[in-house]
């Protein structure tokens, strides 16, 4: 909500003041560190190495990410086409609904932190945090009752796909049974979206009042 409200820039200066620059954290039991650092975010950013973990176009075509959406996407007149979409969500009164919409969320998942505890007491983080964004994305762009653990796995596994193709030389898909077994988990995130956006259809061509199921997707 913080990042929303104040900006990339602005909520990164906060959190450096709160948490420093260099955060160390661990993440599925692997240590990791967040950097907010302006110069030393260029610093990487311009690597060779970084950028070629974005540069895979048989990974990203796999996943369904090439010259789609906002961020893979080098497909200059296709990113104008789709950017003002986005912008239009994150201004005036858009910005109002989901920072009110993020802090619902927040507020409704912290007070149910069972479904994410573990029997040994140890919380499971990122669910909460995918649980979270995709309450908030559901409540702002479509509105529709969904399994959220059984999208949050799927979510899970589409990822373990992406981070796993996108790093891979272009000779790893000329052999189909070594990227086949991620082919599975893209698909079974994309049919259950594409389930929810046909619920979503059908219940805007159904409606007595457009009002009422009125939103940012319709």
């Amino acid at each position: 909500g913080r990042f929303l409200w104040m900006g990339i820039g602005s909520a990164c200066d906060y959190y450096n003041k709160m948490y420093g620059e260099f955060v160390r954290v661990w993440i599925n039991g692997e240590e990791t560190l967040i950097i907010s650092k302006s110069s030393s975010m260029f610093h990487i950013m311009k690597h060779s190495h970084y950028i070629s973990r974005f540069g895979s176009k048989l990974g990203l075509q796999r996943v369904g990410m090439y010259e789609n959406g906002i961020i893979f996407n080098n497909n200059p007149d296709t990113w104008k086409a789709v950017r003002p979409f986005f912008m239009k969500a994150l201004t005036g009164p858009g910005l109002v609904r989901m920072a009110a919409v993020c802090a619902e969320s927040i507020i409704k998942h912290l007070d149910n932190l069972e479904e994410v505890t573990y029997s040994s007491g140890n919380m499971d983080v990122l669910t909460l945090m995918r649980c979270i964004m995709l309450d908030t994305t559901n409540t702002l762009y479509l509105g529709m009752p969904l399994d959220e653990i059984a999208i949050v796995r799927k979510i899970q596994g589409y990822f373990d796909a992406w981070q796993t193709l996108i790093i891979k030389p272009n000779i790893f898909f000329k052999i189909s049974w070594l990227y086949k077994k991620y082919e599975k988990p893209v698909k079974d995130l994309k049919d259950a979206i594409n389930n929810l956006v046909e619920e979503k259809r059908h219940k805007v061509c159904t409606a007595e009042k457009l009002e009422d199921c009125m939103d940012f997707a319709t």
